[in-house]
């Protein structure tokens, strides 16, 4: 019997699936570029960083 999986998961996976589709893509349309990920706190710094320089 598999489990099904929680909202959180779903996103997750779903996202996972967004960037991989996106990166598929873009290698078609002959762009290449390397694939960033990010956890939760790296992203969280990053945004804080680009608001601090951007707000300004």
């Amino acid at each position: 019997m598999t489990k099904k999986l929680t909202d959180r998961q779903k996103s997750r996976l779903w996202e996972q699936d967004r960037n991989v589709n996106f990166q598929a893509s873009r290698l078609l349309e002959g762009v290449e570029s390397p694939l960033v990920t990010l956890t939760p706190d790296e992203a969280m710094t990053r945004i804080a960083a680009l608001r601090r320089h951007y707000e300004r």
